[in-house]
């Protein structure tokens, strides 16, 4: 049961970073999914200027203001604040389902606490929150920017940090938009762990996102390998035979996927 639950909480992350990763800039007026143009990375019509936290907040809030409470308490530097009061904060974005703020107090939360362990987490905090709100640029941009700041200091700590360089590979590609930036990064941290599962993951997105389908199924492979209990892997392979346009091998992984899946269900 508890190894069944890993699964469906790995699966769950993993439906979460494919959004974040590849869903958003791959669709055709029609909503269908496509596959990227021009090679890996699109260009992206973020702010590169330093946007300050009172330009993020009133970004945040364009639609509704938060209680006086909570806007005296989120003017203020959130790393002093009392780890109780940030929790309540954290409460309220939650309940009102403001996921940039969300992100944004819970990665101050973790940076408070200080240590690698803690850093990392509200460094991708904010870059994984940053990738999901692309549609609001100056909300995207200050948070990109913010767990870059958290990032530097992660990895001057420890370089071969795997979970802060996969989080580096999503800003490099998602903010900068420097291919040659992160797939230098991406070889670098494959080289540290070849075996990482959210790595290979990103690769892969980013073989797809450059219609590199014959090396998105090697991937597959690679990833069907590690984790076979996973049908998210099988379910790939088959949507990338399916663009390759090998239709037998499309619905061979499609079936194996729903036989994995339907396994994992039993259990």
């Amino acid at each position: 049961m508890e190894k069944n639950r890993r699964v469906l909480y790995f699966v769950a992350f993993l439906v979460v970073l494919l959004v974040v990763l590849y869903i958003p800039k791959f669709k055709t007026s029609n909503g269908k999914l496509k596959p990227a143009e021009n090679g890996i990375g699109l260009e992206q019509a973020l702010p590169q200027k330093a946007v300050s936290r009172d330009e993020f907040l009133n970004a945040v809030f364009t639609v509704s203001r938060p209680p006086e409470w909570m806007g005296k308490l989120l003017f203020q530097p959130l790393t002093d604040l009392p780890q109780d009061t940030l929790q309540k904060a954290l409460k309220w974005a939650g309940e009102t389902e403001n996921k940039p703020l969300y992100s944004f107090i819970q990665s101050s939360m973790a940076e408070k606490q200080g240590g690698e362990e803690n850093l990392t987490s509200a460094a991708r905090n904010l870059i994984f929150g940053a990738s999901e709100n692309i549609d609001n640029p100056v909300v995207a941009a200050f948070m990109f920017q913010q767990g870059k700041l958290i990032l530097d200091r992660v990895l001057k700590m420890n370089p071969k940090n795997v979970s802060a360089r996969n989080a580096l590979i999503v800003y490099q590609s998602e903010y900068e938009n420097q291919p040659m930036k992160f797939l230098a990064t991406l070889r670098e941290t494959i080289a540290l762990d070849s075996n990482n599962l959210e790595t290979r993951f990103i690769r892969l997105n980013l073989l797809r996102k450059s219609a590199q389908w014959k090396k998105a199924a090697q991937e597959c492979q690679k990833l069907i390998s590690l984790q076979p209990q996973n049908p998210v892997w099988y379910f790939q392979a088959s949507d990338i035979y399916g663009f390759m346009g090998d239709s037998v091998n499309a619905k061979v992984y499609l079936n194996l996927a729903v036989k994995v899946q339907n396994s994992n269900k039993t259990k």
